[in-house]
């Protein structure tokens, strides 16, 4: 199945998910790093100079971060189905607790992103120009098989 493996600045390891893509084409990956303690993810891209990840009201780089890629001898599929108002489908992939990794539209971009399960939150949280967007409609990361 998907794996996190660490890597730093713009470097994108092979086999890495692409998860989304901004207005210009340029290709998203689904990163993740500890914010407050927890496993929360965001987007990262070769163009880009870290992990932009979402958290409280801003969209933080971080450096030093992990990618979601999927090994070549990997067995099963993962696949995006839809959800909204912090719920999730059966097998979502998870980063921590009630953290599970996302993606929605916003601007013309396809942004991997967080989805919050619990309350008050209940909705996906993504970055874009330095702040934290949210939104109840998003698709979720899951394994199929």
């Amino acid at each position: 199945m998907a794996e996190w493996k660490k890597t730093s600045g713009s470097k994108i390891p092979d086999n890495a998910i692409r998860a989304g893509y901004e207005k210009n084409g340029k290709p998203l990956f689904i990163a993740r790093a500890k914010m407050g303690g927890l496993w929360t993810s965001g987007k990262c891209g070769s163009h880009l100079s870290g992990a932009y990840i979402p958290y409280d009201c801003k969209e933080f780089i971080v450096k030093d971060y992990e990618v979601l890629v999927y090994p070549i001898n990997a067995l099963g599929f993962l696949d995006w189905k839809q959800a909204s108002g912090g719920k999730v489908p059966e097998k979502a992939f998870k980063t921590d607790t009630d953290l599970y990794v996302g993606r929605a539209s916003y601007n013309d971009d396809l942004i991997p992103c967080k989805i919050a399960t619990c309350s008050p939150h209940m909705c996906a949280y993504m970055g874009d120009g330095g702040k934290e967007h949210n939104t109840k409609e998003y698709e979720v990361l899951c394994q199929i098989k």
